[in-house]
């Protein structure tokens, strides 16, 4: 009997120790599992872990890339950034911390004028690869390929607009005169005008942006990019949430060379408030403090330069950034009826 009972306490601890091992080997498959997705995510090959990340297309779909699209034709500010050490196309948008990011860029390729005053958006002076120095043939692969992030960071219109309306109009009154308004006057428009009236935000939006409406400066996101090529780009963010945004983008493309990320590279630390100084380099992370040659304030202005009639026509005039499926604006409202004004975010 007791012969009986010892066989039948071994039996069960075996039997308890198979399921139990079972178990905890199927507990173990689960990470795998999701680190392979995660993984796949986070180098731009799929969607879900974040909201930035769209997926992608049927690759049957795809469309064929022509050497007259607008992504392709060599123009600045419409043709992307090409980096590829880490698989990464990138759409440099005008005020929407462009400068910032092609700084950045500069400095991950090695490039020492990242920090100076120069020209920075001269190919010759940040030396780096662009979709357009590529054949169309290896264009098409780095447009639809799974294995490459095609990212842009947007931002809402009406800051937007306001921010280069200040800095272009503004700050730089004296370039603005000599630079846009003969432009303004060959398609048009009144020279004396456009001198005397380019510092009044109503005539800036009812004048340059409508008359000289492909200024990169001013020009409406969406049209910068065909829009048979907007569903492959694969990682949308929003300047409202740009810190944040920048580093969790940063730690997921990492180099095809040794593994590390661009945010563990140089995005971490490293950065001050004035990027052209390169003898005061600071220790904070990538966009935590913005530059401050950019720092135009014009979220906390636009009431001040905004009025009710002029937000519709921003609201009218940038429909296609505001009413489109990639961009996901936070709102911005600055008056409900023409005499409550209201802001909400």
């Amino acid at each position: 009997m007791a012969d009986g009972k010892h066989v039948f306490a071994v039996v069960l601890y075996i039997f308890a120790t198979l399921i139990f091992t079972i178990k905890y080997e199927k507990k173990q498959e689960v990470p795998i599992i999701i680190q392979d997705d995660l993984e796949d995510v986070l180098s731009g090959r799929g969607s879900g872990a974040h909201g930035n990340f769209h997926a992608l297309p049927d690759i049957d779909d795809q469309p064929t890339l022509d050497k007259n699209d607008i992504i392709y034709k060599f123009s600045r500010n419409t043709v992307p950034v090409v980096i590829e050490e880490y698989k990464l196309v990138f759409f440099l948008v005008a005020k929407a911390a462009s400068s910032e990011w092609l700084r950045f860029l500069m400095r991950l390729q090695g490039n020492e004028k990242w920090c100076s005053k120069g020209p920075i958006h001269e190919r010759s002076t940040n030396n780096l690869k662009y979709l357009s120095d590529y054949s169309l043939e290896e264009a098409q692969e780095l447009m639809t390929s799974s294995k490459w992030t095609r990212a842009i960071f947007v931002r809402n219109p009406k800051p937007r607009i306001l921010s280069a309306f200040l800095d272009k109009a503004v700050s730089h009154s004296a370039k603005f005169r000599q630079k846009i308004c003969p432009i303004f006057a060959s398609s048009g428009g009144d020279y004396d005008v456009c001198i005397e009236k380019h510092k009044d935000f109503d005539f800036f939006l009812y004048n340059i942006t409508t008359n000289l409406g492909q200024n990169v400066h001013w020009r409406s996101i969406y049209s910068r990019v065909d829009e048979k090529w907007w569903p492959w780009i694969n990682y949308v963010a929003n300047m409202e949430d740009l810190s944040m945004d920048a580093e969790h983008f940063l730690k997921t493309i990492k180099s095809n060379v040794d593994g590390v990320s661009a945010w563990e590279r140089i995005g971490k630390t490293g950065w001050s408030d004035n990027e052209r100084d390169c003898n005061s380099l600071g220790n904070s992370p990538f966009l935590a403090k913005k530059d401050s040659r950019h720092k135009t304030n014009a979220k906390d202005n636009m009431r001040q330069y905004y009025t009710a009639k002029l937000e519709k026509f921003v609201e009218a005039h940038y429909a296609d950034d505001f009413n489109n499926p990639y961009f996901k604006f936070n709102e911005v409202k600055l008056f409900e009826g023409e005499e409550n004004e209201k802001f909400s975010r």
